[in-house]
């Protein structure tokens, strides 16, 4: 050691004194750690002897020097390594003899001291710990909206959610209160005077920091620049095209930015959101009912979600288009959307298979005759146009529709029409028109439910004239039906006269009756006949009625309770149309006198029941008491007001009598009969 010692003396004085000491500390260090620094520690963890220092502020951002100070006389040969990793020994740290340093990343780091002296010893050890934070600038998220409103917020990460306040610059001259975090984090509104380009910044600040707060402010802002300037111009629809029945699509112009919705008018006449948003211009398809005018209109909005201007409505154009005989008949409501001083309807154009066919000024027409070389056969599909002229031009186009053409004679009237039923279905044949028909050709059929309903499309059958309905139930009631001959050039007949089938039925049990509708056309009827089954036998038998639309059968003869009926109906060319079968129940009756007076002057002497329809016959007669003084089964023979060979006394006694028709069905008639002496 003492040879150690002399050899440092004779360089301090060849390097200096300063160099000589910290050699002579670290030298010191290396000898009394050698032992101790075997393998890597924290040379700040109890230290055998302590040095001493501080710091002028152990809290600093980031461009701000920190400062060693408190440093005894008495402590010498001192160094400093100002990022100590902590675990390095000492032989592998470098040091430095500057009391300031200026660390340049955010972070926590500790400061060592090594010297010797200060009355401790040799090796002297001391450290400290200093947080370094950042000046990262904040990120900023600006809105502008209309009415000159600016919204800005800031987005915060690890670092610059460490400033302890926030700061807004308007760059109007005007700057917010100190915000906390939760503040600058959420929307700060600020309203502009005028409208111009402003910068807008946020200043993160460190409270009570020398030297994070200013001068180097400047550090801590980031600013974005927004613009002021007037609302700006109202979108516009510059195409509107119907592609089919479900599709429509919409072409418009917006300006570079600026978010528009898409409204549609209601039933109520009411615009109503559609879905549809874009910003900037470019085109939306729409799914809807095309087949009917759909009106439409655009709505400007800012970044705050404002309404700002509206377009003009612009309203789809539905044409529709008829054949008729070397013709075709266009049809349209008026154009409906947006005409005024500054959008001016121009013209319709109507285009018939791709070439332009006509150009119509007026906006309130809303037909057109197209009688240009119509072939028969030939199809022909039009688009009509509506030209608008205001900020922009507006084309709308309809959806094609197409027809085939017609060129030829209007088939003529039919000639006798004849509804019939048969198998419980009304069988129809008709004579074909003479003029105007093909060797192919088209029955169309119409049906109404009775003579006094709606005749709606029933079928069309091809090439006969001829048809059974079997939809039709003709026990249920009279079918009406009207038929119409299309030719196959598209030209048809008007429709015949109406035909209806006898329907025949029985509102009571006492007879039948049935409709009066003709079934022949253009015949009248000049008769009936109803035609009568029997029901055991099968026989028929048929009565002329006239022009009778009821019939009664005898209710004496007991072979009429039940029959089936059917009703001819003759036209005056001899035609013959059946009704429905009809079958008619009558009930068995009793005919029964309320008295009778057994005095053998042979006129009601007996009390005896007569009727109609009784296969099986009983009757029973009671005195007062409830005893049977009577009874028979022979519907022949009466009661002569005896009982046992005695008579009885004049007076009220009750019966009842039950009958039994053919077909199993039963009546009973019960009461009282007055016994007259």
């Amino acid at each position: 050691m003492r040879i150690l010692r002399l050899w440092l003396a004779e360089r301090e004085t060849k390097a200096g004194w300063i160099l000589g000491k910290l050699i002579v500390a670290f030298g010191l260090y290396c000898l009394f750690l050698t032992g101790l620094t075997t393998q890597a520690q924290n040379v700040c963890v109890n230290p055998q002897y302590k040095g001493d220092f501080k710091v002028d502020n152990d809290r600093v951002c980031v461009g701000t020097p920190v400062n060693i100070v408190g440093v005894p006389a008495s402590l010498t040969s001192v160094g400093y390594n100002f990022a100590y990793d902590g675990k390095s020994s000492l032989d592998k740290v470098t040091f430095s003899t500057a009391n300031q340093y200026v660390y340049t990343q955010p972070g926590s780091y500790t400061i060592l001291q090594v010297g010797s002296g200060n009355s401790s010893g040799t090796g002297t050890i001391l450290c400290r710990e200093v947080k370094v934070l950042p000046l990262d600038p904040v990120k900023v998220n600006l809105t502008s909206c209309a009415g000159r409103n600016v919204f800005v917020s800031a987005t915060l990460d690890a670092n610059t959610s460490q400033y302890d306040t926030y700061v807004i610059r308007w760059g109007d001259g005007q700057t917010s209160d100190p915000l906390t975090q939760a503040q600058i984090t959420a929307q700060q509104q600020h309203v502009y005077a005028n409208n111009s380009t402003y910068t807008v910044q946020i200043v993160g600040r460190y409270t009570g920091l020398n030297g994070c707060e200013t001068p180097l402010a400047s550090l801590l802002t980031t600013q974005k620049t927004v613009t002021i300037t007037t609302t700006a111009p109202a979108p516009a629809i510059t195409k509107l095209t119907t592609v089919d029945d479900k599709t429509i699509t919409i072409d418009y112009q917006a300006g570079t930015g600026v978010k528009v919705d898409l409204l549609v008018k209601d039933a109520s006449g009411v615009f109503g959101p559609t879905g549809k948003q874009a910003t900037g211009g470019g085109t939306f398809t729409v799914q809807t009912n095309a087949k009917e005018e759909q009106c439409f209109q655009l709505v400007s909005q800012d970044a705050c979600s404002s309404e700002g201007q509206r377009s003009d409505v612009v309203c789809s154009l539905v044409v529709n288009a008829v054949a008729g005989n070397k013709k075709n008949d266009l049809t349209w409501n008026a154009y409906a959307g947006t005409v005024s001083a500054t959008s001016q309807f121009r013209r319709y154009r109507i285009v018939r298979n791709g070439s332009p066919l006509i150009v119509l000024y007026d906006r309130g027409i809303a037909n057109h005759l197209d009688i240009n070389k119509i072939e028969c056969g030939t199809q022909y599909c039009y688009t009509l146009e509506a030209t608008i002229a205001g900020s922009v031009e507006t084309v709308v186009t309809s959806a094609p529709v197409c027809v085939t053409g017609v060129n030829g004679d209007v088939p003529g009237s039919f000639g006798d029409i004849i509804v019939s039923v048969e198998n419980n279905h009304p069988r129809l044949v008709a004579t074909l028109p003479i003029v105007g028909t093909s060797s192919s050709y088209t029955l169309a059929i119409s049906r109404a439910d009775g003579p006094s309903g709606a005749f709606k499309p029933l079928t069309t059958v091809a090439n006969r004239n001829t048809y059974v309905d079997e939809t039709a139930d003709a026990s249920k009631g009279s079918y009406c039906y009207q038929f119409t001959y299309l030719a196959n050039c598209g030209l048809s007949s008007p429709p015949s006269p109406p035909i209806c089938s006898i329907f025949l039925g029985a509102p009571s049990s006492s007879g039948i009756e049935w409709t009066s509708a003709s079934p022949f056309a253009p015949g009248t009827i000049t008769n009936y006949v109803v035609e009568v089954i029997d029901s055991l036998s099968g026989t028929k038998q048929e009565i002329q009625v006239g022009g009778n639309l009821r019939y009664e059968p005898s209710n004496t003869d007991p072979r009429t309770q039940s029959q089936t009926y059917r009703v001819l109906a003759v036209s005056n060319k001899g035609q013959v149309s059946y009704s429905n079968y009809y079958t008619l129940q009558r009930e068995a009756t009793v005919f029964v006198p309320d008295a009778f007076t057994p005095n053998g002057d042979g006129t009601n002497d007996e009390f005896t029941a007569k009727g109609v329809y009784a296969d099986k016959f009983s009757m029973s007669v009671y005195n007062r008491w409830g005893e049977v003084v009577y009874a028979t089964s022979d519907k022949t023979k009466g009661w002569d007001g005896t009982t046992g060979g005695q008579s009885l006394p004049a007076g009220q006694y009750m019966y009842r009598i039950e009958v039994q028709d053919v077909s199993g069905r039963k009546t009973v008639r019960s009461g009282a009969v007055l016994l007259i002496r």
